[in-house]
């Protein structure tokens, strides 16, 4: 009996929890852009009147379950799109489907029409992005990058999956050397920021002044063809929702330098805003170069020209300063007429110090292996480094009306570097016995300035066909005024150090070198595309498009020295050596007899221009079959590459006319609503440099090595093959794995010879190289996986690459490895983040980890072994708080494990770094400990 009571007891709560199901519905459908016919993702599905809610996957579908029968209201929200509402009759054991088309919300604002603009900076946006690109394209938010210390874009770049920042500032992706990427800034190619490489500096660019990143790492007819890693597209903020005026200040203490003794020559009253005042600078009414050159060592114009030269070549210390920084960012929504406008801007102000001891050696030079290694020299270089950097964005958008928009996008950076190097060691060959003491003061000063005009036009009836264009301009300067070298020494039981004379000019002793470098460019751009989509699985829409770009540098230098001729009596001669070093070029020891005097030492060779002129056409197409998306087309660049500049024997030119063909293809296949398969295949190009082709040598003091050009250099051509699968689970979520392959025909390296008794770096074409490898992404929210609470706030960002890569040098690399990894191609890297974020308490924090393998950082020969950078461990911490009155406060450390940066030459030549290879170079940069303090001073004034 008790039994069959429990049977019928179990039996009613069956059939109760049955009929309480058999009365719940669910809603579904998917969320669109009534216009383009894009899904939305991360929409809002709310049921009113209960705790019911869903979001749209990247699919731009949800599901809401269980609710129970009834008529219930539902709204539907998305930033940038009028608010949707509709009553709906949710009925038993039914899925009723809701699709919603939203329209973006255009407002009446005293008879004005004002178009909200989509957000394109948070996760969830950037994550759509890529999901609907045709290319394999990864990517960072504003959003991720305010939850990290990231000050500027090279720090940020870091949790792009395949980057590595090398020097904290050039980016590597997928290990591949930073000169095969292309930057784009607003879409306007960005200008090579350094006078000895081809790269882009990403440390000048403020996190704060970015919307996102996205780096493309597969070709598109519309993207820029000369690339082998990727295509870095920076985009500045222009949109904003809100009426915003915030100010920031920051500081820093760095373990080992603040506070510490900081050693630096005369500085100029300016340097504090990142440029020299003329103090550094050759007097206006300096003799040139043809007129100096002609006088004789008894020349009273060459004594008074070495006069006329200040004394710089002492120093002063000083306790260096916590790091600091400024900022005001602000944006405004106004009218002009009867036409909205919005701007966002941005000032920011930098200020650090950086000093750090640098272990630095060298080793005989050898072609036997079974012969004894010996050192040839044994530094230890006191670094002392101060930066100031001025960082301005000004952008404006228009909206004409709710079809055409315009955007002038402006961006400024001035920097200026003070570097101070004191060496100290013994040359065991050149001076064995002896103490050296070289020393360096340098300044180098940059100012660039890139801006662009933007419109995009919506067209035809229904408004789908679109044409943007855009014209844009840059200016690079840069200023290296008065490079002051020079060496020292004393015996080894002595007190007393000697200055070191050389009987001609040269880069090292006593000299003084000045460099000026200008170029301007101008583009211009043009793209239409046309949509003839009828339906949304069966996707038709074609564009085409050109661009112009031209550049144009002028580069020139000239340096001198202080000699002391041999027909001076010797005895002076060895009195004024003697002297402290900022008494020896006093005014009193500059004569036409028994002084030092000043020699011109500029030769032809370190000066040039150059100008690129690049014309592009392409075409393209995207086309969806159900579940197959096909996009590609066909991208032609002539390029114009010229280059003028003497040595001693003549001119030397370099005319390169180049037309290359750059077919694309890219497909994509949805397997599932949540899973994508993409594949795709791309013809680039790289192209030399300006410098690389330019055969001026320059005297590189940090690495004892000289620096030269090569004429000869050729375009490489590289062909490159893509696959990678996509999961999304949630917005704002990303799962990938994938692979690539890549053919390099006539790579550019840098490469280390021989040069009489010292190493010189130039640049070389191999015969051909590949790489490839495979790349992990892992980009999740622990939400809604447990029940605790404070899991539930956790988010983790995984993302690692593993590579393979081999040059073959042919048959005539007789002074080489004929085989061997690519320059600067690191093997592996992993980037892991783990944030915490509460959107009720305002607190937020994040620790992040990186790491690189070991790469080539200039390749050798049989008489100078290749040289590594070894793998270097990073980890940072921040934590963050928000308060209601607009106050945030953030502290974070940086390079928390303090990780070496080592780099060993392969000794005994066998492909890799072990207990027989030599340290060249080792030293460590100290933590950074910062806190900023930010406050909005219109947090909740909204438009």
């Amino acid at each position: 009996m008790k039994n069959l009571r429990l049977f019928i007891s179990c039996l009613l709560v069956f059939f109760t929890v049955n009929n309480l199901f058999a009365q719940q519905g669910a809603l579904k459908g998917v969320v669109t852009d009534d216009v383009t016919k894009d899904e939305l993702i991360g929409a809002k599905v709310f049921v009113l009147g209960t705790e019911l809610k869903g979001m749209t996957d990247i699919y731009g579908t949800y599901k809401i379950e269980k609710i129970p029968v009834g008529s219930y209201e539902v709204e539907v929200t998305y930033s940038g799109y009028k608010t949707f509402k509709v009553t709906v009759d949710i009925k038993a054991q039914e899925d009723l489907v809701l699709d919603v088309a939203m329209a973006e919300d255009v407002t009446e604002v005293d008879g004005v029409q004002v178009v909200a603009t989509k957000k394109t900076n948070t996760d969830n946006a950037v994550v759509l992005e890529i999901r609907e690109a045709k290319a394999v394209v990864s990517g960072i938010s504003k959003e991720q990058i305010s939850r990290s210390t990231d000050r500027t874009a090279a720090q940020a770049m870091q949790r792009i999956p395949g980057i590595t920042i090398i020097e904290n500032r050039f980016a590597l992706i997928r290990g591949v050397n930073s000169r095969y990427n292309s930057v784009s800034i607003n879409n306007v190619v960005a200008p090579s920021t350094e006078v000895d490489r081809r790269t882009f500096s990403f440390d000048m660019i403020s996190s704060g002044s970015l919307d996102r990143m996205m780096v493309y790492k597969t070709a598109s007819p519309e993207y820029p063809g000369d690339f082998a890693g990727g295509v870095i597209k920076l985009y500045t903020l222009n949109t904003i929702d809100k009426d915003y005026f915030n100010i920031k200040i920051e500081t820093g203490y760095r373990a080992g330098t603040t506070f510490t003794e900081f050693v630096q020559s005369e500085r100029s009253s300016t340097d504090i805003f990142g440029f020299d005042r003329s103090l550094r600078d050759l007097p206006s009414n300096f003799p040139t170069r043809n007129v100096l050159v002609a006088e004789g060592p008894t020349s009273e114009l060459r004594r008074d020209a070495g006069r006329m030269l200040p004394n710089t070549f002492g120093n002063t210390s000083r306790a260096a300063l916590p790091n600091l920084g400024l900022g005001l960012n602000f944006g405004k929504m106004f009218k002009i007429g009867d036409k909205r406008v919005t701007t966002v801007n941005s000032i920011g102000y930098t200020s650090s110090f950086q000093n750090f001891s640098r272990e630095f050696n060298r080793f005989d030079i050898w072609t036997n292996l079974d012969e004894p290694i010996f050192q040839r020299f044994g530094f230890v270089d006191d670094v002392y480094q101060q930066d100031h950097k001025i960082n301005i964005m000004s952008n404006w958008s228009i909206a004409l009306n709710s079809r055409s928009k315009i955007v002038f996008s402006n961006l400024f950076n001035q920097i200026g570097e003070n570097e101070t190097i004191i060496r100290r060691g013994e040359d065991f060959q050149q001076r064995p016995g002896e103490d050296m003491k070289n020393y360096l003061y340098g300044y180098k000063s940059r100012t660039i300035y890139t801006g662009q005009l933007e419109g995009t036009h919506k067209m035809g009836a229904e408004e789908k066909d679109k044409l943007s264009w855009v014209v844009g301009g840059s200016y690079l300067g840069e200023l290296e005024p008065d490079l002051r070298r020079f060496r020292r020494f004393k015996d080894q039981d002595s007190t007393q150090y000697i200055a070191q004379f050389s009987p001609s000019s040269n880069l090292f002793d006593n000299s003084r070198y000045y460099g000026r470098l200008s170029e301007f460019t101008v583009s211009h751009g043009l793209n239409y595309t046309k949509d003839q989509t009828k339906d949304t699985k069966k996707r038709r829409v074609f564009n085409a498009g050109y661009y112009a770009d031209y550049r144009d540098r002028n580069f020139e230098s000239r340096y001198f020295s202080y000699t002391y001729p041999g027909f001076f009596d010797p005895n002076i001669g060895q009195e004024i050596m003697r002297m402290e070093i900022d008494e020896i070029f006093a005014p009193e020891n500059i004569k036409t007899q028994d002084g030092v005097i000043l020699q011109e030492g500029t030769r032809p060779i370190d000066a040039y221009t150059a100008n690129n002129f690049l014309a592009v056409a392409y075409l393209g197409t995207d086309l969806s079959f159900n579940k197959l998306n096909v996009s590609g087309g066909v991208r032609t660049e002539y390029n114009i590459q010229n280059m003028l500049s003497r040595d001693d024997f003549g001119l030397i030119e370099v005319n390169n006319p180049i037309l290359s063909i750059l077919p694309s293809l890219n497909l994509g296949y949805i397997l599932s609503e949540k899973n994508l398969l993409r594949g795709g295949y791309g013809r680039t190009v790289n192209r030399p440099e300006f410098r690389e082709l330019a055969p001026f040598l320059f005297y590189d003091y940090k690495l004892e090595s000289s620096r030269v050009g090569n004429p000869e250099l050729k375009t490489a051509t590289i062909d490159n093959l893509d696959i990678r699968f996509e999961h999304y689970p949630r917005a704002g979520e990303t799962i990938s794995l994938g692979g690539f392959y890549k053919r390099f025909t006539n790579p550019i390296e840098d490469r280390l010879i021989l040069t009489t008794e010292q190493s010189s770096l130039t640049y070389v074409n191999a015969d051909f190289a590949f790489a490839y490898g495979l790349e992990l992404e892992f980009k999740k929210s622990l939400k809604d996986l447990t029940s605790s609470d404070f899991l539930n706030k956790l988010s983790v960002n995984l993302n690692a690459s593993y590579i393979v890569s081999q040059v073959d040098l042919g048959e005539t690399a007789t002074a080489q490895d004929q085989v061997r990894a690519l320059q600067g191609q690191a093997p592996y890297i992993v980037n892991a983040a783990l944030y915490y974020n509460n959107n009720k308490s305002k607190i937020n924090a994040s620790i992040i980890y990186n790491i690189f393998g070991r790469n080539i950082f200039a390749v050798g020969d049989v008489s100078y072994p290749t040289m590594y950078e070894l793998e270097r461990h990073s980890l940072d911490l921040t934590f963050g708080k928000e308060f209601e009155n607009g106050i945030q406060l953030k502290a974070s450390i940086q390079n928390i494990l303090d990780y070496p940066y080592r780099f060993f030459q392969d000794s005994n030549r066998n492909g890799k770094i072990d207990d027989q290879d030599h340290m060249i170079i080792e030293f460590r940069r100290g933590s950074l400990f910062m806190l900023s303090v930010s406050y909005n001073l219109m947090k909740d004034k909204k438009k």
